[in-house]
């Protein structure tokens, strides 16, 4: 209530205050300050961020470097707090750069920092690096206040216990809590022992003795009361376990109150009701309280034979959908990227329970629904990228602005390329790494800034980059030529969802991969990528049959139950693990040959009908409109001289990163480019001449671009994925100039 009083007074505050206090009066930042700390307590984050980068306006303009810092980490913290984890490592980054170059720093303020560097790894789900960062925290207190006399041992022993909890350490996260309680109790300290008390509830939860996370999660909302910010989630956990012990009509309340702390109210006491918030700050827990909720619904429905409740938690993903789709036009790429990731076991139970209904009651809507959870999920970068790219086309930009963005994300790309390598190394240059963050929160805060300036200046940029019409089957089928259909993918953890379109209709089909599902389709890929595997396997009967046996078996399992009988195009859109099989090598029948064993007479799919892949329905049917210089071609060919394959360079997790000079030649494709420009009377880029700078001053104009090169998948971080051209400049002379050179295009 003290909070939202503050707030409610601030515009007026405000407004006199401008009439009488000169604008570098030290009030300024002390208000700004002062009122993102107020919004943050409240959960209102768009307004803290709003406030903390007024702060920063400020501070920077009166170079003062210890202010600046404690505004970046305030405004990293309030970004975690929002979900947009990205950002609040380039802003807590960004802070201990300027502590450091602050002599008279206060070792709190170290600690402090590296606590919130903690607590955003912890977010991403980084707990390792969690725990270390906390480490830090924990030796510069131990160093300066080794008797355990400062309240900001609390904060660190609640940040390693949070981290050991997730990595299953829990009898060590029980002891860190314990410290923090007699910190608490030491220093007769009340403020944030709730959080102490939840963490301990969490940790017991995790542990599977609900008892004791129930008293302790019982205690902390108490101290919190209806109104506090992280209300809400102590009432999911409790939520939780409700549930796992099986009561789920408990468990339902507990889920409806933490909804109702969340966002606006609504008739929680109806299990079935959802609210239709006008704004969400707090979205991952929103979002945690949505899928908790929608979860009880269908083991409610199972229970007393309900579909009512079927259709309220269809109705909750729903909603749950919209928010991550609203959580998406507001983060940055990164953060993007990881709740796209977050998302997928949510969007899984949204389409296998769509799809439940449509097998139960026939009705369309719900394969409607389950399609369109699909497409949600799909290539959703690309498919900002491209609308980003035709709204500076449609939206009449000045060519000059398009330059200066252009150069700022270059920027911006440099120097994240330059860390990601650096962290490859055995032994990383922090302090480099460091000044290379430093200059990405300066060229990301010059990009948003030029974004707003866009985004207000020019209306139909803002329209055309974040309109998202949804693709419906009917459109689908419209769009579709009459001899071509599409089957599309989503591969989740618990099973593999798939629908085929053409012109007579469409349908949907759910099945859960076996045993022998995964040895086929493990064995396949094997043998397809891996050189030696497929050497010592051989041309024998053995080997081609055992082929013949896993294409045939993944062929029955994917393509055969939708399209029975194939049309003359099939567009393909893969999802998940799916993505790496090439389907033309599937086979139509089964065929098993011990006298002439061979791989040509097989009967592959590619015999069949002409495979086409595409990233998702949209992209496929609706291709925005490209300039065109009128040329028809441009390959592009580099050389190589290194020894690493495609298996072998990236290691068994996919992870690594990748320099041109270590991949092998690639034997013909050179002959191959030079062979189809002269066909298309195109232009061939070939050996040293095929260069990323090329590549990016021809991509735009030919209406055909081929590459004949290696490229590899960073399976931990998919936005550090790249295509390899021929290098520039050896790998020494890379820290001072453009990431153009280094002949490694990361997506």
């Amino acid at each position: 209530g003290e909070y939202r009083e503050a707030a409610d007074r601030f515009s007026k505050l405000e407004t006199t205050a401008r009439k009488h206090i000169h604008a570098d009066s030290a009030f300024w930042g002390n208000y700004f300050n002062a009122a993102g700390a107020v919004y943050n307590s409240m959960g209102n984050y768009e307004a803290a961020i709003e406030f903390g980068l007024r702060e920063i306006n400020f501070f920077s303009k009166n170079n003062k470097s210890a202010d600046l810092a404690i505004a970046c980490n305030n405004v990293g913290t309030y970004y975690r707090n929002k979900g947009d984890f990205d950002r609040s490592l380039e802003y807590t980054q960004a802070a201990l750069q300027h502590f450091k170059l602050t002599p008279q720093t206060l070792p709190e303020d170290f600690s402090w920092t590296y606590g919130n560097l903690s607590g955003t790894w912890y977010r991403k789900k980084d707990f390792p690096k969690a725990f270390e960062f906390a480490q830090n925290a924990l030796e510069i207190l131990q160093k300066h206040f080794p008797a355990e006399d400062n309240w900001m041992y609390v904060n660190v022993y609640n940040d390693l216990a949070n981290a050991c909890t997730e990595m299953q350490e829990y009898e060590l996260a029980l002891q860190y809590l314990n410290k923090a309680l007699k910190v608490h109790e030491k220093k007769g300290l009340e403020m944030d022992k709730e959080v102490t008390l939840q963490n301990l509830g969490h940790a017991y939860r995790m542990m599977g003795r609900f008892p004791e996370a129930i008293n302790y999660l019982n205690q902390a909302i108490e101290l919190y009361g209806p109104k506090h910010r992280n209300y809400g989630k102590a009432c999911r956990h409790l939520g939780y376990i409700a549930q796992r012990q099986g009561d789920y009509q408990t468990a339902l309340q507990w889920q409806q109150k933490s909804l109702l702390a969340l966002t606006d109210t609504f008739p929680y006491q109806d299990v079935m009701a959802n609210p239709a918030p006008q704004r969400v700050d707090a979205f991952l827990d929103f979002l945690f309280a949505l899928r908790d909720k929608a979860e009880t619904l269908c083991l409610v429905a199972d229970k007393d034979s309900r579909p009512e409740y079927l259709d309220a938690a269809l109705a909750t993903y729903d909603l749950a959908a919209g928010l991550l789709d609203s959580m998406r036009t507001e983060y940055q790429e990164g953060s993007r990227q990881f709740w796209n990731q977050e998302a997928q076991p949510l969007m899984e139970k949204a389409i296998a329970l769509a799809l439940r209904r449509y097998r139960d009651t026939k009705q369309q809507q719900f394969l409607e629904q389950a399609f369109r959870y699909t497409e949600r999920s799909k290539a959703l970068l690309l498919a900002e990228a491209l609308r980003e790219s035709a709204a500076k086309q449609q939206a009449g930009i000045p060519e000059n602005l398009l330059q200066e963005e252009k150069q700022l994300k270059i920027d911006i790309s440099f120097y994240k390329s330059r860390i990601f390598r650096e962290q490859q190394r055995s032994k990383p240059d922090n302090d480099k790494i460091l000044l290379w963050q430093a200059q990405i929160h300066k060229s990301r805060r010059a990009y948003e800034n030029l974004l707003d300036q866009l985004e207000t200046s020019y209306p139909e940029y803002y329209r055309i980059k974040y309109e998202q019409p949804e693709l419906s089957l009917t459109a689908v089928q419209k769009k579709l030529p009459g001899n071509t259909g599409l089957l599309e993918y989503f591969a989740g953890d618990e099973g593999i969802y798939a629908f085929y379109i053409d012109r007579n209709g469409a349908r949907g089909y759910a099945f859960r991969p076996d045993s022998s599902f995964h040895q086929a389709f493990d064995t396949l890929l094997l043998t397809l990528r891996d050189r030696s595997a497929a050497l010592e396997a051989g041309r024998s009967a053995a080997a081609v049959n055992r082929f013949a046996d896993n294409a045939a078996a993944l062929y029955r399992a994917l393509v055969a139950p939708l399209a029975p009988s194939l049309p003359e195009q099939l567009i393909l859109v893969p999802g998940g693990k799916l993505a790496y099989l090439p389907f033309e090598l599937l086979l139509t029948g089964t065929q098993r040959n011990s006298a002439a064993p061979g791989y040509a007479g097989l009967p592959y799919l590619l015999r069949e009908t002409t495979v086409r892949y595409e990233y998702a329905a949209a992209l496929a049917l609706d291709k925005p409109a490209r300039g065109s210089s009128g040329r028809q071609f441009a390959g592009f060919a580099p050389a190589y001289s290194g020894d690493w394959t495609a298996l072998d360079s990236r290691g068994a997790d996919n992870c690594a990163g990748a320099d041109p000079a270590d991949f092998a030649p690639l034997q013909k494709n050179q002959a191959e480019v030079a062979q189809i420009a002269q066909l298309f009377e195109g232009q061939a880029f070939l050996g040293d001449a095929a260069t990323e700078t090329r590549f990016r001053q021809q991509s735009g104009a030919p209406k055909i671009v081929h590459l004949a090169m290696h490229g590899f998948l960073n399976d931990c971080d998919p936005l550090y994925s790249g295509l390899v051209f021929s290098k520039v400049l050896p790998r020494a002379a890379q820290d001072s100039v453009s990431t153009e050179s280094d002949g490694v295009l990361y997506t």
